[in-house]
């Protein structure tokens, strides 16, 4: 099964994007307050687990994860879903259904032949699967740039 930019950004414990993701020392990552809280529930048992492998640990430590906060904070600014959505469409409008471009200059789908030509003349205009995969380039470029 095919996994997602989306899916690699969750929280295996709230199922939502990280929030001020940390890593523990096994190198599973969580939102603070999602892994604060199930460590919390485990206090009277003095020893506290990471959820996914069930590592345990003495005393909590959670590592700030900078590059993942980027690539979360990236991914919130343009999220590829619309792209991926997009790429999954059937048709781009009901009379063309096999014309597929993405204006990456307004970060739009398009019809070559019911949108206007002029109006992205001087815009990078490409196919939707080179749109996404430029897309999800940028977007790691910029999250590396940021750390």
């Amino acid at each position: 099964m095919a996994c997602s930019l989306k899916d690699e950004l969750l929280c295996s414990i709230c199922l939502s994007i990280y929030q001020d993701p940390v890593s523990l020392g096994c190198e599973h990552y969580f939102c603070r307050r999602c892994i604060a809280e199930h460590w919390l529930r485990q206090e009277a048992q003095g020893a506290r687990d990471c959820p996914e492998c069930r590592r345990t640990f003495a005393e909590p430590a959670f590592a700030p994860s900078l590059k993942l906060a980027n690539i979360v904070e990236r991914y919130r600014a343009f999220p590829l879903d619309a792209i991926l959505s997009a790429r999954r469409a059937a048709r781009p409008c009901q009379a063309h259904d096999k014309v597929k471009l993405f204006c990456l200059t307004d970060r739009t789908l398009l019809c070559f032949f019911c949108d206007e030509p002029a109006l992205h003349e001087q815009h990078q205009v490409t196919g939707i699967d080179d749109a996404f995969e430029e897309l999800q380039s940028r977007a790691l470029v910029e999250s590396g740039d940021r750390t």
